[in-house]
């Protein structure tokens, strides 16, 4: 989804010539959070599934009661 993001990218800096700030094209500011955004969702959802394995690890031992579906039905 990145293509070339350097293009275009200006640098604010100090006296002694340290970067301080980054100026970007709207386009590519666009672009990063677009990706920021997609990457927040997929960890999410992974966040999710790996809660979902515990569970259903403590369920195969014993220790968590497994959920009707309308219990699950009921968390939509």
């Amino acid at each position: 989804m990145l293509g070339d993001i350097t293009s275009g990218i200006k640098y604010v800096t100090d006296g002694k010539g340290k970067r301080q700030e980054v100026i970007l094209p709207f386009r590519v500011w666009r672009e990063i959070t677009e990706e920021l955004e997609a990457l927040r969702e997929k960890h999410e959802i992974l966040t999710d599934l790996q809660q979902a394995c515990r569970e259903v690890k403590k369920q195969e031992k014993g220790d968590l009661d497994e959920q009707s579906i309308e219990g699950f039905l009921d968390e939509l």
